[in-house]
């Protein structure tokens, strides 16, 4: 950090306090800049002098229209109609699903495979309503309440995105002017051809002025200097139907799909079905708004289909000779799955078609279960830019800047909307206490909106990304980090229990935050260093050379504890000059620099002859006896003697210190063996649960809960943990540090009120020492039917480099997660079947 001394940046020596330095504040935007600078500036109030005070983060955005889900009922054409028109008017609008309400499961899951930001209820019907409102999560803007508002031409807005934005953002680059090149054509057609909705869906076309007050047609006849192309009542479709640019084409142009979703791979082709269907065209649509590329094709109309037919197949040919020769695919025909009925009615499509290769898909509820048919996200452009970091409020906060915008932000627009999805490189990797990337829980929307903005901005959480709504005109914007407890505080909520740091966890957590965060706790895996914990208590001393020797002594109680010497290449720290392998005086030095045991010296009082450790920062020549009162001269005792140690900290609580360290050390190695990157996952230690008012639950405790926020569409991770250290000798009546039957009843209880269409739920169960026949039957019970999971760690696991290295094999545990550390779970103790990556 540097002051501002007389106007000008000064110099700063490195030895001078920064830790004076509080939370006052100042935000400069040069705004003049093509990207605005932002400064951070805070004040030390010992000297009145501000400086620097910021850490910078990347960050990345992509803007993205909204992603509208129109709910209609069943054989409501007039709604559909009224989606399709409207998603037209949209820019990206034509990647827009429509579900029918009576078909809620499958209306359910199409919600959910596209991802919605908004669903949009059409029609004043209590049952659509009603379906639309399960969805808080995804519901209204808290900017809007409707697409398009105003009551006259003069007042008539749009609020997200339109094609008049497009057209204006669009008019003066190269491409567009190639676009129009080829000839934009607006086709018409009568409202009683049998084919009216087909060319609806496939041409597109705008809402009448009448209905929304704005003239999208108009604008595009101005605008795309098109020719009116009308379709006769029984005309056959025009050959060069797809040669020409239309109303479909500008909704979508612009848009690419995004690298943050792995869409399901194209099948372009035909979508054979009933054009007098309500539900084949909801399903045309669909499939199209997932980006495949399909013609309608309505065999009883196949005669008038014909001319557009070869031009079509011949597209999609020279398309997919475009492709990787592994991505090439024949050429497909879809239909819904109620439609395919016997091998007769294929031949009829090979022969309208003329095609022999073909490959048959069928669409229905299943398609859309995330896996089968994955819509990509459509975004207009990218951009990075350089976030600042800062604290506010006793919150991490980070401000950026929206710049390299890919639409108009013309004041005209200035009511119109756009997500900005970002992503972070930088920033809180290391911080345990907060996170920039919740796990993907959509029904969480407006619990992040409230935490991450304090509600002034609409969030909607993405797979790995967050999305902001932000209006075209805005510059900037900000999010505060999302608390780790209060996210937890949240999960557990919503699961009927009330969640509070326990003593125990408390402790945990600070011992962590001793040792510089769960790298640090690598030194917890020595046996040594977790025996010197537990052979000396709260008041008893011991020396260095005491110290050492259990460090790096052999375990009589526990013959076989991993030695001393399988730690020599583990590194807690830089290594000393000429020092290739760790030795036991630089682990105690580590263990005494990180404040869990504290330097002193043992003094005799010469009045009461009584013994007495007084820490070196109270030493003087002349000291006072803690037992009688009387003050001597320990000048030739502090000569003579030797420092005595004792524990300090976190371990000066005796009932809880021994308990935490099994926590941490799980922790740490669930921190090294699982964790795919620095940022997707978070993690909280002991917790008590307490049943919410109206739940009959019993209350409860978990030691640990390691959460995974997943890449979609998988589901997010939860682990829930039970710790136990050595336990007692065999004959001694308290079950301290046995897990019984309770234990995983509470644990099982738990795990099964998480959401199953969200969460993968795992319980890890972790002992210092081996499980006893009667622990593994009861960790027998916690798996279902499905698949394992229950996953048991002891000793051996927390302190080697690989889990399950003791086995004779060395697992590619980070491939397959925690799921796959269920499965050897399984193979080791309940002689399940599993094959082990080697």
């Amino acid at each position: 950090m540097r002051p501002i001394a007389n106007g000008l940046w000064g110099a700063r020596d490195d030895g001078d306090r920064i830790s004076a330095l509080r939370s006052v504040v100042i935000y400069c935007s040069v705004s003049a800049a093509p990207k605005a600078l932002y400064v951070a500036l805070a004040r030390d109030v010992s000297t009145d002098r501000w400086y620097w005070s910021m850490e910078t983060v990347r960050v990345d955005i992509a803007y993205r229209p909204l992603r509208i889900c129109w709910v209609i009922k069943a054989g409501d054409l007039k709604a559909f109609r009224t989606a399709v028109r409207q998603s037209y008017a949209i820019w990206g609008g034509r990647f827009n699903p429509i579900v029918v309400v009576e078909r809620e499961a499958e209306a359910e899951k199409i919600i959910e495979a596209f991802r919605a930001d908004w669903v949009y209820p059409l029609s004043d019907s209590d049952d659509v309503r009603a379906f639309a409102a399960k969805f808080a999560g995804r519901g209204a803007p808290s900017f809007v309440h409707a697409i398009f508002s105003g009551s006259d031409e003069h007042s008539a807005r749009a609020s997200v995105l339109d094609v008049r934005n497009a057209l204006v953002h669009l008019r003066d680059r190269a491409d567009w002017r190639d676009l129009k090149d080829q000839g934009f054509r607006r086709y018409e057609w009568q409202e009683e051809d049998p084919l009216s909705d087909v060319f609806l869906v496939q041409l597109g076309a705008y809402p009448s002025k009448e209905s929304i007050h704005i003239d999208y047609t108009q604008m595009f006849s101005e605008l795309a200097g098109l020719e009116v192309s009308e379709i006769g009542l029984t005309a056959s479709i025009p050959a060069d139907l797809f040669e020409h640019p239309s109303i479909a084409s500008l909704s979508r142009y612009g848009l690419e799909p995004h690298h943050s979703i792995h869409p399901s791979a194209d099948y372009p082709g035909f979508f054979v079905g009933d054009a007098s269907s309500l539900d084949d065209l909801v399903a045309f649509w669909n499939l199209r708004a997932a980006d495949m590329h399909l013609c309608f094709l309505d065999l009883k109309h196949v005669d008038r289909f014909r001319p557009a037919i070869s031009p079509w197949i011949k597209w999609v040919h020279e398309t997919q000779a475009l492709r990787p020769e592994h991505m090439q695919n024949a050429l497909a025909v879809w239909c819904r799955r109620e439609d395919v009925h016997d091998e007769s009615q294929i031949r009829e499509v090979r022969a309208a078609l003329e095609e022999v290769e073909l490959t048959v898909h069928q669409v229905g509820e299943w398609s859309w279960n995330g896996f089968n048919i994955v819509p990509p996200t459509m975004a207009l452009g990218e951009s990075s830019t350089l976030g600042v970091l800062i604290k506010d409020v006793g919150k991490p906060k980070l401000s950026f800047s929206l710049s390299g915008k890919p639409f108009s932000s013309d004041i005209w627009f200035h009511g119109q909307h756009v997500a900005a999805s970002i992503s972070f490189i930088g920033g809180l990797f290391a911080d345990p206490e907060y996170t920039l990337r919740p796990p993907y829980v959509p029904e969480l929307n407006s619990f992040y909106q409230h935490e991450m903005s304090f509600g002034f901005t609409n969030f909607r959480i993405e797979s790995e990304r967050l999305a902001l709504l932000v209006g075209v005109g805005d510059s900037d914007a900000y999010i505060y980090a999302l608390s780790a407890s209060r996210l937890f505080e949240k999960l557990f909520d919503d699961v009927g229990y009330v969640a509070k740091a326990s003593s125990g966890g408390l402790i945990a957590r600070q011992l962590i935050q001793q040792v510089g965060g769960l790298f640090g706790a690598y030194v917890f895996r020595i046996p040594g260093v977790r025996r010197l914990i537990r052979t000396y208590g709260l008041t008893e001393t011991f020396t260095r050379k005491a110290a050492y020797e259990l460090i790096a002594a052999k375990d009589r109680e526990n013959p076989t504890a991993t030695p001393f010497s399988d730690f020599a290449g583990l590194h807690i720290e830089p290594r000393k000059p000429g020092e290739d392998n760790l030795q036991p005086d630089s682990v105690f030095g580590y263990l005494v620099e990180k404040g869990l045991f504290r330097i002193g010296a043992e003094l005799a009082c010469p009045h009461c002859l009584l013994k007495s450790w007084i820490s070196l920062d109270s030493l003087k020549q002349q000291v006072t006896c803690e037992m009688c009162g009387k003050g001597f001269d320990a000048t030739r005792q502090l000569i003579e003697g030797v420092h005595h140690f004792r524990r300090s900290g976190v371990l000066g609580f005796e009932r809880n210190a021994q308990g935490a360290v099994p926590v941490v050390l799980t922790l740490q190695q669930l921190n090294v063996s699982l964790n795919r990157s620095l940022s997707s996952n978070c993690y909280a230690t002991s917790l008590d649960l307490f049943p919410k008012q109206g739940f009959e639950l019993p209350p409860c405790e978990i030691d640990l809960i390691w959460l995974v926020a997943a890449e979609y569409p998988e589901k997010t991770i939860v682990v829930l943990g039970e710790c136990k250290d050595r336990g007692n000798r065999r004959g001694q009546k308290d079950s301290a540090g046995t897990i019984d039957a309770r234990d995983i009843e509470n644990l099982k209880r738990l795990a099964d009120r998480f959401p199953k269409h969200r969460f993968d739920v795992y319980v890890l169960l972790a002992k210092l020492t081996a499980f006893t026949p009667e622990e593994i039957e009861l960790a027998k019970t916690v798996n279902d039917s499905s698949s394992p999971r229950v996953i048991l760690l002891t000793d051996k696991e927390l302190e080697s480099w690989h889990l399950f290295e003791h086995e004779g094999k060395e697992l590619d545990i980070r491939s397959d997660g925690v799921a796959r550390l269920a499965e050897i779970t399984a193979a080791i103790y309940f002689k399940s079947t599993v094959e082990a990556h080697v």
